[in-house]
């Protein structure tokens, strides 16, 4: 609670600092504490809510004895129930089993709502007799603690509550039923399709498991009601692409419901907004033509989001006939959005017809469709478009001329460097930098004397990438040029060719009377690690311009000399807050133990951009107080902040790093960004991978559900062998969230495997599980 809260009264802040100062004296003042739980104000209540679970089991019983006994009022008792809930005492599980066994509904179920959120996974056998107890509210707060518990003990009075002539305890199972990835659920929810009563929720409950074996029974359904198919179908996709098992998933969609795309089709047309927006998850997967002709006069209903681009995309992509009626889309947003995905020659004729689309972001996509089409035929019409008006359009025209770059390409650059307006010359002296040819070597060096100075400067840059002896000479006699953009346009230009030669020409223009030349000199030699060039560099650091001063900070980071790293260091302590944060970003470029202090303490700012520079510069020290550094910064109250940090743990390639983000992700929501991190491909995924197999060992509930499904999403032969090791680990919750996970991607072998399991697991529910996903 932050007591400068100004939407608190007077009063209130009064008595939340009597909370803390009741707090501070402990066990004492216990009673004085429970007497406030009755305050008429939330904020004070949370306060002390907050002081009573920090005591511990200093009053766990009276707080339990106050349950039975007081009650005074709701308000009341639900902050008692929160602070046993939280309490850091371990008696408050025993309390709450007790309270539990009460004979009155009221508190019973007080106590079923505090082992739910302790996760007592000792509780599961009471609670699971509980869930058949006389009174609905005890048994749907038992219901909804087992499925906060997750314990597979609770799946049979769970299932057994789905019979239960009680609507509310049977909705209650379901909705937990759903998240436990318990392949002994299906076939219970399935039957419940049957009554008309349970059926909308029994066909979410199915779609929230993510599972192929849900998609035959839901599709019994299409004739029914198949909004209510495509809704459940939806979550389903939703949760396969977590799990891991999309694949097999998108499979069984095009077996289970692709004789029934029409009818989704047909639906759209009296759909709600979310209605409709789940039939555009289905067709994307089993759709065709027709439902791409369907699905595009909802383009521009932003209620939809981008999953009706998305499933128009999909269709696309397997459908040459929906590529082209796509393509003929009269909505702009549409032809844009498919543009991407064209990859048929058979649409190249519509696709070149779009250059000389109204809309610039179509004209910039059809450039790009060509140039990944690879139709030469289109080359002239794509110079044209370098006098574009819009930049995007005209790079896109250069980026794609370059892809086809036809035996016609060298002929046409020179024509349009004679003939060409100025902003075109400037455009082809960009294609003459990709293509280096030294047969325009002579077009580009007059093209230095062009009168639009623009377009000197690009030519300038194009000099410096064609393959010829006379380029070095030029530039040198460019960098005496009385033109001082110019002069600039050469020190970036040298500084890419590298030569001996360039770099005398850099380290002398350190002293050019204009502040660009000199910042792009330090530049320059910083990118060439011109060591010889360090003292100047540093003379730099006192230069009148800002911008070279921070040129000369940047470029010492390159440079493995002890003067330069001198400057460094010194620089993070500069007055110029910009200087201290290109100092400190130096610094962490440099992997070494040195930099180590700077930016642990750097991560420890008040200012978000010095944060965000240190973790960058984290990233690349190793060590555990590096590891350590970011992962406290992933539990952040910033979201930006808490997002790189799962980021960069996810890019490192050492096993530290990997057991951070793993340790992340266990404790995490699903939602969490270190569930998709762990899953991430690049060179650091072998090091997640063994971090993930030995968290597995010891891992219990949803924690191991979370990192076996981070090795399904994975899709790689390792993290697949590493699924196959967990079916036979020490942690009987691994080896069950790992056997569903292998029928989920239909690995090879699995089948095989979980009838191993089946008959010779020595945990029985390990065995039930295996034995429900043996009969699939």
């Amino acid at each position: 609670m932050n007591p400068t809260d100004l939407s608190l009264t007077r009063a209130e802040l009064t008595r939340i600092a009597d909370v803390d100062r009741l707090a501070a004296r402990g066990e004492a003042c216990s009673d004085a504490l429970i007497a406030m739980l009755e305050d008429p104000s939330w904020a004070v209540r949370r306060a002390v809510t907050a002081a009573l679970a920090a005591l511990g089991d200093h009053v766990t019983s009276a707080l339990a004895a106050w349950l039975r006994g007081a009650r005074t009022s709701e308000n009341a008792i639900a902050a008692a129930v929160d602070a046993l809930g939280a309490s850091v005492g371990a008696g408050a599980t025993r309390e709450a089993m007790a309270l539990l066994a009460d004979p009155r509904p009221a508190v019973a179920a007080d106590g079923a709502m505090i082992l739910g959120r302790r996760r007592a996974a000792e509780a599961g056998a009471a609670l699971g007799a509980a869930v058949s107890h006389p009174d609905d509210n005890v048994a749907v707060a038992a219901i909804e603690a087992l499925g906060a518990i997750d314990s597979p003990a609770a799946i049979e009075p769970l299932v057994g509550a789905l019979s239960h002539p009680s609507f509310f305890r049977t909705l209650a199972a379901m909705q937990v039923l759903a998240t436990t990835s318990d392949p002994r659920t299906l076939e219970p929810l399935a039957g419940l399709l049957r009554d008309p009563s349970y059926r909308a929720d029994a066909a979410r409950a199915l779609g929230r498991t993510g599972s192929a074996r849900a998609i035959a029974p839901l599709a019994g359904l299409v004739d029914t009601d198949v909004t209510l198919v495509a809704l459940a179908i939806a979550d389903l996709v939703a949760r396969a692409e977590w799990a891991g098992g999309i694949e097999h998933v998108e499979h069984t969609l095009d077996v289970e419901l692709a004789k029934s795309s029409a009818q989704f089709t047909r639906a759209l047309a009296t759909a709600t907004p979310a209605e409709r927006a789940a039939l555009a998850v289905v067709l994307g997967r089993v759709g065709d033509s027709a439902a791409v002709s369907a699905l595009l006069p909802y383009a521009g209903d932003t209620r939809l989001g981008p999953g009706l681009l998305e499933a128009i995309r999909r269709i696309v992509r397997r459908d040459a006939v929906a590529e082209l009626a796509a393509l003929r889309a009269d909505d702009a947003t549409i032809r844009a959005a498919i543009l991407p995905v064209v990859g048929a020659r058979t649409s190249a004729p519509l696709v070149t017809a779009m250059l000389a689309d109204d809309d610039h972001e179509v004209r910039a996509r059809a450039c790009e469709a060509l140039g990944r089409i690879g139709d030469t035929s289109a080359v002239p019409d794509l110079f044209a478009l370098l006098a574009d008006d819009n930049p995007r359009v005209a790079h896109a025209a250069i980026g794609a001329i370059n892809s086809l770059n036809t035996t016609a390409t060298p002929a046409l650059v020179l024509e349009a460097l004679r003939t060409g307006s100025p902003l075109v010359r400037r455009h082809a002296l960009r294609i003459v930098a990709l293509l280096g040819s030294s047969e325009a070597f002579d077009a580009t060096r007059a093209a230095v004397s062009d009168p639009d100075r623009r377009v000197a400067e690009v030519a300038v840059a194009a000099l410096a990438t064609i393959d010829d002896p006379r380029v070095d000479g030029s530039l040198a006699e460019l960098a005496a040029t009385p033109d001082a953009t110019l002069r600039g346009a050469v020190m970036r230009a040298v500084a890419q060719r590298g030569s001996a030669q360039g770099v005398a020409l850099l380290e002398r223009a350190l002293t050019d009377d204009a502040a660009w030349v000199r910042y792009y000199a330090s530049q320059g030699l910083g990118r060439l690690g011109a060591v010889a060039a360090t003292e100047p560099l540093v003379a730099r650091l006192a230069d009148p311009a800002p911008h070279v001063r921070l040129a000369a900070l940047e470029a010492l980071a390159q440079l493995d000399s002890p003067p330069a790293w001198k400057a460094l260091t010194q620089g993070v302590s500069s007055l110029d807050a910009d200087e201290r944060r290109a100092a400190l970003a130096s610094i962490g470029q440099r992997a070494r133990d040195e930099a180590l202090p700077f930016l642990l303490a750097a991560a420890q700012s008040d200012e978000l951009a010095t944060q965000m520079i240190a973790l960058a510069g984290l990233a690349h020290q190793t060590g555990a107080d590096a590891v350590r550094a970011l992962s406290t910064a992933a539990h952040a109250a910033s979201a930006e902040l808490r997002e790189t940090a799962v980021a960069l743990l996810a890019d490192r390639p050492d096993r530290a790093a990997a057991d951070a983000l793993v340790e992340l992700a266990v404790a995490a929501t699903d939602e969490h960004p270190a569930h998709a991190a762990l899953s991430r491909p690049g060179p650091a995924r072998p090091a997640r991978i063994d971090a993930i197999a030995a968290a597995l060992a010891h891992a219990d509930g949803r924690g191991a559900v979370g990192l076996i499904a981070a090795l399904a999403r994975m899709a790689s032969p390792a993290a697949t062998g590493a699924l196959f090791a967990a079916l036979t680990g020490p942690s009987p919750a691994t080896r069950r969230a790992a056997a569903t996970a292998v029928i989920a991607i239909d690995a090879h072998g699995a089948r095989a495997a979980i009838a191993r399991l089946a008959d010779t697991d020595p945990d029985p529910q390990v065995r039930r599980v295996a034995a429900a996903l043996d009969r699939e």
